[in-house]
Formats: structure tokens, sequence, C-alpha cells
């Protein structure tokens, strides 16, 4: 069963459990209000009749004449007036009828404080069957009784009888309030249902490999949201794909070159194609080389899956950042030599910060490498350290991602160390730029040997974050790039330690 169906079937029970519920309680409020309405218009009419009864007994006239003037006026009345003697005998009938006719009394009749309050009325059964109520109320002198006069009308209705009455009308007004509702509920179903029909389409659609497939963010704020949760999965989806893509594209063709390499060359070496020392340790070096390349990516691969299943911690302690990037200055400075790229450091003493020194360690050597293999020869690369105070701290924004927000309150802002490392290299473009800490993506397509695999910078960026830091990138086509990191001088908010990925 669809859920528009589902929906329709629910309103269709609601409406009519609604409906009974309505009519029941219709048929008990009415019963007693009808009855007491009825109970009302005879007592008056009753009462009417008394009156004009007792005021011809006040003329001083018998009987007789009261009878006679009682049934001219009765018969120009609408509503049945009865005459009737001490022992309820019919004395006059306004429509000729029961004159002779016997009808039962109650004690209660003969009290006068009743006539002048409600009285409850008596029944009595004609001889063709049917059913009358009547008030009978005293008339005549009080110390001697003339007999009784009372109005007549349909005995007082039941539960059957309410229910006959009201049954017919209240059928068809539930008939029409059926349709009605029916209508609206299509409607409604409609409204529920074709936005869930539309999101079941676009996951069908996206399942099927279109990630670009996006809901319209329309309708109610509760469908919105969902709209827009759903495209946003779709973006992180399409996103992840064409992460792995790139990754296979990319591991690929790291692991075959060196692969390559040192299956040509060792085969060189076993079919003694090296005939003289200086080519075999020249083919034994570069196998070496691809060797210790393969080992850096493995590495890499087992770092980005550590940081998934969250299993790398950070160690907490004291650094001191002067001497860490001092280190790596020194590690590269080979490195630079022979490229011909000059180093520049610019910094005094810095705060220390709380953190994992072989960790930030591996991040500036990343930078640092990267600015170094980007810049060239004769171009320089500048290291600078500074405190920066005041800054706001970083928040999770999406899953994996952590920024700064720029409207933080003064309260939730912080002091740092910032870290620049600035080359003078040709720059990112603008649309690369903004996917550097992508992972598995690499700006420069060439895949020229040495590049690397597009993991260093997310590894960077994953390893900034978990000390509570944030990392940023600003880059000039044709003027070079900056990787800018924040670290908190004191000890950050943040657990060091990477969660695991959902």
């Amino acid at each position: 069963m669809t859920l528009t169906a589902r929906l329709l079937l629910s309103y269709l029970i609601i409406i009519f459990v609604s409906l009974t519920l309505a009519f029941g309680t219709l048929i008990l409020v009415a019963r007693p209000a009808q009855n007491r309405v009825a109970r009302l218009r005879l007592t008056a009419e009753s009462r009417q009749a008394a009156s004009l009864v007792n005021g011809l007994y006040r003329q001083g006239l018998s009987t007789e004449a009261v009878l006679a003037r009682f049934t001219a006026a009765a018969a120009e009345q609408e509503s049945r007036l009865l005459f009737l003697d001490t022992q309820g005998q019919v004395l006059a009938d306004s429509r000729g009828m029961w004159v002779g006719q016997q009808l039962p009394l109650s004690a209660a009749a003969d009290d006068l404080a009743l006539s002048l309050r409600e009285i409850e009325p008596q029944s009595f059964v004609a001889s063709n069957g049917d059913e009358f109520s009547y008030i009978p109320i005293p008339v005549g002198p009080t110390e001697n009784r003339a007999g009784y006069v009372a109005a007549v009308g349909p005995r007082l209705s039941g539960l059957l009888g309410v229910l006959g009455e009201l049954s017919r009308g209240f059928l068809l007004a539930g008939v029409v309030a059926l349709l009605v509702s029916l209508l609206m509920g299509v409607f409604i179903a409609r409204s529920i249902a074709l936005p869930l029909q539309h999101m079941a389409t676009a996951a069908g659609v996206v399942a099927a490999g279109d990630y670009e497939h996006r809901l319209p963010e329309t309708g109610p704020p509760e469908v919105r949201r969902v709209a827009h949760s759903f495209n946003v999965m779709v973006g992180r989806v399409e996103s992840s794909q064409r992460a792995m893509r790139d990754f296979v594209s990319n591991v690929s063709h790291e692991l075959k070159t060196p692969l390559t390499s040192i299956q040509g060359f060792s085969q060189a070496i076993m079919e003694g194609a090296t005939y003289d020392e200086p080519a075999r340790k020249r083919a034994a070096s570069i196998i070496h080389q691809e060797a210790g390349r393969m080992a850096r990516l493995v590495e890499d691969l087992l770092d980005l899956a550590r940081i998934d299943s969250g299993q790398i911690v950070m160690k907490k302690a004291q650094l001191d950042l002067g001497q860490i990037l001092t280190g790596t200055v020194e590690r590269l400075l080979p490195q630079a030599a022979q490229q011909q790229v000059r180093l520049i450091k610019k910094w005094n003493i810095l705060p220390p910060v709380v953190g994992d020194g072989d960790r930030l360690a591996q991040v500036f050597t990343n930078l640092l490498d990267n600015a170094v293999r980007h810049t060239p020869a004769g171009g320089q690369v500048t290291i600078t350290g500074q405190a920066a105070k005041g800054l706001p701290r970083p928040r999770r924004v999406q899953a994996g991602q952590v920024q700064p927000d720029a409207t933080t309150a003064l309260s939730e802002r912080g002091d740092f160390v910032e870290v620049s490392i600035a080359d003078s290299g040709p720059g990112i473009p603008a649309q690369d730029l903004a996917r550097i800490f992508e992972r598995f993506y690499q700006v420069d397509k060439s895949r020229k040997r040495g590049k690397g695999t597009g993991l260093g910078l997310t590894i960077t960026k994953e390893i900034v974050e978990a000390h509570g830091g944030y990392i940023r990138a600003e880059s000039t086509v044709g003027e070079g790039t900056k990787f800018i990191v924040f670290l908190p001088i004191t000890e950050a908010d943040v657990a060091t330690v990477i969660s695991p990925r959902r």
C-alpha cells in the first residue's frame, strides 16, 4: 500500500470515528434537551388553559357552563386540551375523540405547589396504540376541586425515538462532511507524499550514479530541511566519489612509476646490462630511491587509515615551537640548496604550545617540503612565526572540517601562535585552492617523478585540527603561495584525539 493510500485510509478512519463520537454525543445531549423543551411546552399550555378555566369559575359559572366555554376556546387552539374530572375521566376534548375515557392521574397531580413549577408529564396509550404525554393542572376552588385541565402531546422521546428523529439529518450531514473531508484528505496526503516521492526518485537517480541531481528546497520548513540535508549528502557523496577516483588514479600511477623503475633496473642487473661498477651503483641507487618513494606512499596511506579509524592519539607536552621550526629548516637545507632555493627564517621567541612534537614536525616538514619543491631556482621560501592574540577559536562546521568563525564573540576567542610558510612559486589557481585540502587532490596533474599523492595536506590539516588549531592557504598565481598554521598557545579546548570518521 502506498503512503498516499495509507494516509487516506487513516483520514477515513479518523473521520468515521469522529462522526460516530459526534453522533453519539449529539444523541446524549439532544435527548434530555428535546424532552425538556417538550415538557416545558406542555406545562405552559396546561397552565394557560387552567388559568382560563379558573377565571371562569371565579365568575361564578357552573361546571356545565365552564365545559362549554372551555370546549369552544380549546377548539380555537392548535394544541390538544383535555378537561378531566377528579377521577381522571375526560369530560371535554378539543378534538372530541377521548370524551368518556379514563386517564391515569398521579397523587402528585393534586398538589397545588406543582402547578407553580415544572411538572413531570404522565403517559397514556390510546385505543389505536399511539402513546401520548399530558400534564394535568388542578382547576376550580381549592376546597372543592372541579377537575383538571391537561395539554396533550406525543409521548416524550426515548433513546430510539431521538435516534430516529436525528439519524436522517445527521446521516446526510455526515455524508457531506465525509466527502469534503475526503477531498481535503487527498490534497493533504498528496502534499505530504509528493515531496517524499520526489526524494525517493532523487535517491534512485543518485544511486544510479547521477551525483549532480539535486532536490528543490521548497515547501514547508521540515521538507526544506530534509531537501537541504539530502542535497548536502549528495554533495558529499559526489565529493567522496571524485576523491576516490582521484585516489585510484594517483595511487595507481604512483605505484606504477616506481615499480616500473625497480623492475627495469633490477632486470638490467640480472641480465648483466650494467657492465661496470658505476652503472650498477646507479641502478641500485634508483631502485633504493623508488623503494623509498613507495614506502612514503604506504606510510601516508597508513596515516590516513589511522585518522579515519580514530587510532591516532596526540601526545600532550609543552613544546618549544621555535626549536621545532629550526629543526625542520635544517633538515630541508640540503634539498633547498640543491634546488637553489633560499630559506629565510623570521621569528624570535615563540610562546610554548601543548601538543605532539613529532606530529607538528611532520606538519611543518610537509609544508616546507612542498614550498621548496614548487619554488623555482633562485626563489625563496620565508618561514614566519609570531604570537596572534584574540583570534576566533575554531569550530567544526562540517564533518571533517574545522574553520574559524570571524563573527565569534570575543569570549570565544583565544591566543594563538601563527606560523606561515610562503614561497615564490607559480601559485595555485583559485579553483584549485578551494580543494587543496581534499584527500588525493593534486593541483599539478602532470605526475612528474617526485610529486606527492595528494595526501600530505589532508594529513597536515587533520593534525593541526587535532591540536585545536586550524590552517588556511592564500595564493596569487604568478606570485606564490602561503600556508598559515594557527596553534593555540594554551591547551586546546578540543580533545587531542582524532575522532573516527562517521
